[in-house]
């Protein structure tokens, strides 16, 4: 468990210190890289423990994804972190390997995006190479904004979020309106298709229906003739009804004599009356010729089949297009009142973004020379007296970063033009002014701060005030400070000194992490001094480090 306050990691080069902050970005949420995992091992494990207060903001996080209780009272919130990570596929791996690794908070399974987003709440972590990110044009703007205070990141991301709205909103809007005059005239087409069709009313099978009645209306002349001789044939004098019921009746004579004819003189009956059946339904049948619906029915046929001609091969084609052309319309009508509706958005986001955007560049222009003073005399105590730090501000057309550029400039001394800082030639005032930025700008909003080697190039008085400011850090923010570093100056102005160094254990190299106190830190001093931990001279300039340390 490391201490409050600010705490220093030194050891020799290869003993495994970034291998420390290498774990911590585990934990973090980081890329979970498998070949830091140990050959052989089943599994690399990582577990951080972090005592919060109840007023935190990874409360927050933790509570909206429900891994604690929203917390009662004032008592520390305790939340412990772990993961592992698996070990690169093998040729043949061992049976109770696992083949991906976990993030679990207080024992909870959770996604490496939610260990993230806690992770952004717990931990800061400024790396060897923070000078470089500094060059990045959205970082110099970051930094300003963490100076001026916590309204301006918070309005940063909104200025960013209106802007991205607005565009979004014109590239929609734009897109409707290329395509207006094509739709416009889609959209007639299928107005006078509907129109065409609901006009129409045509119903399945409705066109075999018509061609039968048609077919009989054009031949119902002769089927008249037809049917009136059929029926003379069975109702005139003579006729096949007269001479069925003759021939019953002469059957019936004979019954007497014969009653086996009963049977056939009834069936002679019964043939009798249906022949008179029959004639009465030809009769029904016998209709005289009408032309007018004729010229109806043929009329109706042929819209019918112009319809299918155009839209479908028969009565369900044609409805079926009618119901996709009222859709279509419908979605056409309706992209008129989007045109409206983006344009609108475009609007309105457009105007919140800039009215947003002024906010935020009234913060920054009041910020800008608060933070030139403060890193004009900060970077003083950083052996880079009598130089100047400005912060110019351009502005420009609103973008999702503001209304203006960020470019931080350094005049190297008095009558010197200031430059960009990414031009300074030396990458140790480079590093000198990242690290001032950086302890300027902490907003104090997370649990620890990790400096990994942020203090690479410097020495002497520069280091001393890079030790005095780290542990400034710590005792004035709250916030617990780790720092990883080759500097004595550094290591002795921390709180509480720690040693990384390598052990074999069971046959295999460890790192090992062990607090020095002391005469042991004194001697680690020593080494870092003069490569002599037990030279008296080498100790007694360490001590002299920590005595000038001391408060």
């Amino acid at each position: 468990e490391l201490d409050r306050g600010c705490s220093a990691l030194t050891g020799e080069t290869g003993t495994g210190k970034t291998l420390v902050v290498a774990a911590l970005g585990l934990i973090l949420g980081g890329r979970g890289e498998r070949s830091l995992v140990r050959s052989d091992a089943i599994e690399a494990r990582v577990e951080g423990r972090f005592s919060l207060s109840p007023a935190h903001a990874a409360i927050e996080v933790l509570v909206g994804h429900g891994l604690i209780e929203p917390p009662e009272g004032d008592e520390p919130v305790e939340v412990v972190v772990t993961r592992t990570v698996p070990p690169a596929s093998p040729a043949s791996p061992a049976k109770d390997s696992p083949r991906a690794g976990k993030c679990r908070v207080n024992g909870r399974i959770v996604t490496v995006a939610v260990l993230a987003e806690l992770g952004a709440t717990l931990v800061e972590i400024a790396g060897q190479h923070e000078h470089q990110r500094l060059g990045r044009p959205a970082q110099q703007r970051r930094l300003l904004d963490a100076f001026a205070g916590a309204e301006a990141p918070a309005l940063a991301a909104e200025v960013g979020a209106a802007v991205r709205r607005a565009a979004e909103a014109a590239r929609t809007y734009d897109g409707l309106r290329a395509g207006e005059q094509s739709r416009a005239r889609e959209l007639d087409i299928l107005r006078f298709e509907v129109g065409e069709l609901e006009a129409a009313a045509i119903e399945p099978g409705e066109s075999a229906g018509l061609i039968a009645e048609a077919g009989r209306l054009a031949n119902a002349e002769a089927i008249a003739v037809g049917l009136s001789g059929a029926i003379e044939a069975i109702r005139a004098e003579g006729g096949a009804e007269e001479l069925v019921t003759g021939a019953r009746r002469s059957v019936e004579g004979l019954v007497a004599h014969s009653p086996d004819l009963q049977p056939l003189a009834g069936r002679l009956d019964s043939a009798a009356y249906e022949l008179a059946d029959i004639a009465s339904e030809l009769a029904l049948q016998v209709g005289a010729p009408d032309p007018a619906r004729l010229e109806g029915l043929r009329q109706r046929l042929s819209v019918i089949q112009r319809l299918e001609r155009k839209y479908g091969a028969d009565e369900i084609e044609v409805l079926d297009y009618l119901r996709r052309a009222l859709v279509r319309r419908a979605e056409l009508e309706g992209a008129e009142g989007d045109i409206e509706r983006w344009a609108a958005e475009r609007d309105e986001a457009g105007a919140e973004a800039e009215r947003l955007g002024a906010a935020l560049s009234e913060l920054r222009r009041a910020a800008a020379p608060a933070l030139e003073e403060a890193m004009t005399e900060r970077l003083a105590g950083l052996a880079m007296a009598g130089g100047r730090f400005e912060v110019n501000l351009r502005p420009a057309e609103l973008y999702e970063g503001g209304a203006e550029t960020v470019e931080f400039l350094w005049a190297t001394g008095p009558g010197e033009a200031p430059k960009p800082v990414t031009r300074i030639a030396s990458g140790g005032e480079l590093s000198r002014i990242a690290l001032a930025l950086h302890l300027l700008t902490t907003t104090g909003s997370v649990t620890t701060m990790v400096f990994d080697e942020v203090d690479a190039g410097l020495g002497g008085e520069a280091a001393q005030h890079v030790g005095r400011s780290l542990a400034g850090l710590a005792r004035d923010s709250g916030v617990q400070v780790i720092v990883v570093t080759h500097l004595p100056q550094v290591a002795a102005h921390a709180h509480a000194h720690y040693r990384v160094t390598k052990a074999e254990h069971g046959g295999r190299v460890v790192t090992v992490v062990a607090k020095v106190e002391g005469e042991e830190r004194v001697a680690e001093l020593s080494r870092m001094l003069a490569g002599l931990p037990k030279s008296a001279v080498a100790r007694r300039h360490a001590r002299e480090l920590l005595d000038l340390a001391s408060p």
